[in-house]
């Protein structure tokens, strides 16, 4: 059918099912690609395996000699630091370190600012019950 005598109706539906042919396509092209990219991967580890190295030594390299920073393992010997328990649910503590939305919420509520200290050390005396450490 020649596009001069198709309704508008007509092309509209074609368009959009172009559209969804392209989304389809593209959608084939990124899944193709990451396939790729694990095949690839895969081949590679084949070979520094074959050679007798490390693989993440050759990682390594391949970023340019950076390690990937890493962040100290966290203390996790609290005990010498105050806990707060929620009255209202037990199960949610608070130690030290960053507040939890929990906490933040609930000392919103209640009219005190998360950011400043005084007032969280206020809320923690007025709100919380101090825990046996």
């Amino acid at each position: 059918m020649n596009d001069e005598y198709r309704s508008a109706e007509e092309i509209q539906a074609h368009l959009e099912k172009l559209r969804q042919d392209q989304a389809t396509l593209e959608q084939a092209l990124k899944d193709r690609r990451k396939e790729e990219k694990k095949a690839l991967a895969a081949e590679i580890k084949v070979l520094i395996d074959e050679r007798g190295h490390d693989v993440l030594e050759i990682a390594d390299l391949m970023r340019g000699g950076q390690k990937k920073r890493r962040r100290p393992a966290a203390n996790k010997d609290n005990s010498s630091y105050i806990h707060y328990a929620d009255p209202d649910n037990p199960d949610r503590v608070y130690v030290r370190g960053r507040l939890p939305q929990w906490l933040t919420e609930k000392m919103a509520a209640n009219g005190f600012d998360p950011k400043n200290a005084e007032h969280r050390q206020q809320f923690k005396e007025q709100h919380l019950t101090p825990l046996a450490a």
